[in-house]
């Protein structure tokens, strides 16, 4: 008797395995890798129609790899390597902007095509010295010494210094500084060398907090800056890319406007632009990210000009968006079109298993297993030095297998081995019990 229960329960968890086992979850959508053999890690970069299939509530946990039995590979999301850095050392011209009298508006502070610092002295522009001087370090320096050039006179400020990396925004770096110069010779004091940290900017602004600045007008002083700037072609980071969308639906909202913009797939969004319609030639917009039928998040504010173009963009958290909403407070003429800036997520994998391989996107049940990827490549950079990167894969055809029937959660087969994985426990402990039972009615011994 006990023989041939445990018999029945073997077989039939045997089966619930093997049906189990036989029966992977659906994928909405695969593509064939192009991976070129020999590599011991690949990534691959996120095609933009992937984001249409893969579920923003999953994280992106439904985008898996697997080889050429189907079987998954070790993978993760992948994170850039730490940018490599060199030192350097540049002198730039301080420009000086314009003083202009208390509450009116002073010198207008704008960028050229290329960069330049362009200072418009303002209409209430006064007489006397300078208090804000600006310098272009040409790229993104993180700033560690500011030297001024020798003064021809001495002089005793208290200096702070600011840096931007959009003559907009502005980071404290120092406050309160002392520089310096008392006498010639032996007993002088020079004292023009000013230590920074911060973050990398390419632009810099000094104000003269006490004291008057010794230079004399009309000549162009110069400061020498040192610090670390990140090696370009090191860089370890997709592209990034640009939409433009037309507006899908237009509704007036109070004394306002609102303009909605659908994207093509929900896309990492990492910054916004708006551009005018023809007779249209001044806009403020607030940008809202619609993320339910009632709910939205405000992601900053977009003042565009005619003159001024597309304007500077709204740079915004990287996040997964599909509705953008642009609120004008005035109506316009025509409907702005919106500029999207977005970054694709890549994968890295290991070629564990047969080639080729195949990446699986989509998929209401399937989920990518929890590989410490993480510590893989870290051993990988650590054995291939700094400048080691995984291999480059590419996404060549792709095929629809379930379609949308994978996100589906309706339409998801019905997991009928869990219930019968109960019905397997529930035997066996029936089984334990009367075994139980006739143990104890044995007469003794």
């Amino acid at each position: 008797m006990r023989r041939e229960w445990r018999a029945c329960l073997l077989i039939v968890g045997l089966g619930v395995f093997t049906a189990r086992a036989d029966t992977p979850p659906s994928f909405a959508v695969a593509y064939s890798l192009d991976a070129r053999p020999g590599a011991k890690a690949y990534v691959v970069e996120l095609p933009q129609d992937a984001y249409a299939w893969a579920s923003i509530d999953a994280g992106l946990g439904d985008v898996v790899v697997v080889d050429a039995h189907d079987r998954q590979v070790a993978a993760g999301l992948y994170v850039p390597a730490t940018p490599t850095a060199h030192p350097t050392t540049l002198d730039a011209p301080l420009l000086a902007v314009p003083p202009s009298a208390g509450g009116v508006a002073g010198a207008r502070i704008q960028r050229s095509t290329n960069g330049d610092i362009l200072i418009e002295p303002g209409a209430a522009a006064v007489a006397g010295a300078p208090s804000d001087w600006l310098f272009d370090a040409r790229q993104p320096v993180a700033a560690e010494r500011l030297e001024f050039a020798p003064f021809d006179r001495d002089a005793d400020l208290r200096i702070d210094i600011d840096a931007s990396s959009d003559l907009q925004d502005w980071m404290p770096l120092v406050r309160g500084a002392t520089v310096v110069t008392l006498g010639k010779g032996d007993g002088a004091v020079d004292a023009r060398v000013v230590k920074l940290q911060g973050a990398p900017a390419r632009y810099y602004r000094v104000h003269v907090a006490r004291g008057e600045a010794p230079w004399v007008a009309g000549a162009t002083p110069k400061v020498t800056l040192s610090g670390t700037v990140e090696d370009a072609a090191a860089k370890d980071e997709a592209p990034h890319r640009w939409l433009e969308l037309s507006a899908a639906n237009t509704t007036q909202s109070g004394q306002g406007v609102d303009y909605d913009y659908r994207l093509p797939a929900a896309l990492p969004v990492t910054a916004l632009r708006a551009k005018l319609g023809n007779g249209d030639a001044v806009a403020r917009f607030d940008a809202i990210a619609i993320e339910g039928a009632m709910t939205g998040r405000q992601l900053g504010t977009l003042v565009v000009t005619s003159q001024g173009g597309d304007g500077r963009p709204l740079e915004v958290a990287r996040a997964r968006r599909e509705v953008l909403r642009l609120h004008s407070a005035t109506p316009l003429r025509e409907p702005p079109h919106l500029l999207v800036e977005w970054q694709a997520d890549r994968m890295v994998f290991l070629p564990e298993g047969d080639a080729p391989y195949r990446l699986l996107v989509g998929s209401h049940l399937g989920r990518r297993a929890a590989w410490p990827i993480a510590d893989a490549i870290a051993a990988l950079r650590k054995e291939g030095g700094p400048a080691w990167r995984p291999e480059p894969a590419s996404t060549a055809s792709v095929r629809i297998l379930d379609g949308s029937k994978a996100l589906d959660a309706a339409a998801a087969p019905f997991d009928w081995t869990r219930p019968l994985l109960w019905v397997v426990l529930l035997l066996g402990a029936a089984a334990v019990a009367a075994m139980a039972v006739s143990l104890l009615r044995k007469p003794k011994a």
